[in-house]
């Protein structure tokens, strides 16, 4: 296999040279940079990777750090950013945390040794948040705010559950579910213990809240202390706030919860507009498959994993990022679930 060195040889210059033309930087005669390139083509020589960002002290790489890929909604983001990543010339390592200390904390040891370039962090941290901000390494918070320094990208999350409030309103629901994640209350009551990470996506519910209440619509909230959401416990969970309100109108949650809901409904043999009416939040690919479609209010998902890599990649070229809190917006996507034909 040819080295820089034989294509150096072959071009009748020094290695410094070629590497020069290799990385972009530095100035080259043309005629000199021609006859690398020749050499190069003669040689079939392919630059060695690790090689060149040993030189560089980089390592090409931008890990993902979310908490279970098997989730629909992760797996669709990071799936985009790996796409982002891969354009920019970046590979990606992605970081599954299961949301275990012990993994997250892997993790975090393995970033202080520098053995990525930079950090798209989107998992529920069961850390101290100042092991973050004080580490030394490019870092986005991807609907985490790690900190006033920390950029974070989000969707509009006050604006969807605006509209899953008035998409229920507007077919006449007047008893209501949402189904909330484990740190709803502390979001509502605007308490956060150390230990917790703020994330923006809990204002959708409650702003989802406080809409239907100031129509007059009761609101009760299904609280699910489990931060893991698999389809086996939407399934579990549906079934119990079922058993506990028969008489909901109308439902709202994330994507598992809604589709549970319909599955259950449906099993139940309760007609979906007719007896029960459903908005979903996030627009992951399986709502689209789902008889009778639903009512679903749809984070942008190529748009924010192409802005989280955008702001990472300044973060690791030395450039300022002046967009601390950058907020994508949501659109919904109506179906059969709310009477939409």
């Amino acid at each position: 296999m040819p080295t820089i060195q034989d294509v150096a040889r072959r071009a009748g210059v020094g290695a410094a040279t070629v590497s020069r033309v290799l990385s972009g930087k530095g100035y080259v005669k043309s005629e000199t940079r021609e006859r690398i390139r020749q050499a190069i083509e003669e040689l079939h020589y392919t630059p060695n990777e690790m090689a060149r960002n040993l030189y560089y002290q980089k390592s090409g790489i931008v890990a993902v750090i979310v908490p279970e890929l098997a989730h629909p909604f992760v797996a669709q983001l990071v799936s985009a950013m790996e796409v982002a990543l891969c354009a920019a010339g970046y590979q990606t390592m992605v970081c599954n945390t299961f949301y275990e200390r012990n993994y997250e904390q892997r993790y975090l040891d393995m970033l202080k040794r520098r053995m990525v370039d930079g950090l798209i962090f989107a998992a529920h941290t069961s850390l101290d948040v100042s092991q973050y901000q004080n580490l030394d390494l490019p870092i986005v918070g991807f609907d985490r705010i790690l900190g006033p320094d920390i950029p974070c990208v989000s969707a509009d999350h006050e604006a969807g559950g605006r509209m899953a409030a008035e998409a229920l309103l507007a077919c006449g629901c007047r008893n209501v579910l949402q189904f909330v994640g484990a740190y709803y209350n502390g979001a509502r009551q605007g308490v956060w213990p150390t230990d917790w990470v703020i994330t923006p996506a809990d204002q959708r519910h409650i702003v989802f809240q406080q809409v239907m209440e100031a129509h007059g619509a009761q609101c009760r909230c299904v609280l699910e202390s489990n931060l893991f959401l698999s389809s086996d416990r939407a399934r579990r969970v549906v079934e119990s706030a079922f058993q506990t309100h028969p008489d909901v109108d109308g439902v709202f949650g994330a994507d598992l919860y809604a589709m549970a809901c319909l599955h259950h409904a449906l099993e139940h043999g309760r007609r979906v507009p007719g007896d029960l009416r459903i908005v979903s939040y996030d627009g992951t690919n399986a709502t689209q498959f789902m008889t009778p479609s639903l009512t679903t209010v749809c984070q942008p998902f190529q748009a924010l994993a192409e802005a989280s890599v955008r702001l990472v990649l300044q973060l690791i070229q030395g450039e300022p990022v002046e967009e601390k809190r950058l907020t994508l917006p949501v659109t919904i996507r109506r179906g059969q679930s709310t009477g939409i034909s």
